[in-house]
């Protein structure tokens, strides 16, 4: 197995597993779903249910790492997030340029998941197309860490 695969795999693994695990919390919610949320464990976003962190060779080739899940409160559709991993180490490279995300798999797989959610909540993700498996893949893989979807919006 060559390095590009070795550290496809890393991230792909790295990303299944923050999503998978279970995390401890001291937050105190004011309403009654979640106030007593410090006393137990809790997904990382509970308002979504994960399904599987898989691989493809997206439509140009190249390797994806293809994240599916779907809304609590949205049961009827799932939705997938794209991350062309070479395109992404360029993109993170340059913004943040101080160390090598194949010299920090978790630490990339980690950054990818924050820009992730933060994509998420920038687009209407329930306009994305229906693929045929019944996934509406929100964006395409080569976007990653990249300027969000119309972030003119969302200035504060």
């Amino acid at each position: 197995m060559n390095e590009q695969v070795a550290f496809e795999n890393q991230v792909r693994d790295h990303v299944a597993e923050i999503l998978r695990r279970k995390y401890g919390t001291t937050r105190q919610g004011a309403n009654a779903l979640d106030r007593d949320e410090s006393l137990k464990q809790r997904r990382f976003w509970p308002d979504m249910q994960f399904h599987e962190v898989g691989q493809s060779s997206g439509l140009t080739g190249q390797a994806m790492v293809e994240i599916s899940f779907t809304p609590v409160y949205e049961p009827e559709n799932t939705y997938g997030y794209r991350v062309d991993v070479n395109s992404a180490i360029e993109a993170w490279s340059m913004r943040l340029g101080v160390q090598h995300p194949r010299n920090y798999p978790a630490r990339f797989a980690a950054e990818v998941i924050w820009y992730m959610v933060t994509y998420i909540g920038s687009v209407k993700i329930e306009e994305c197309p229906v693929d045929g498996k019944g996934i509406r893949w929100i964006n395409k893989g080569d976007d990653v860490f990249t300027r969000l979807p119309d972030s003119d919006s969302h200035h504060h």
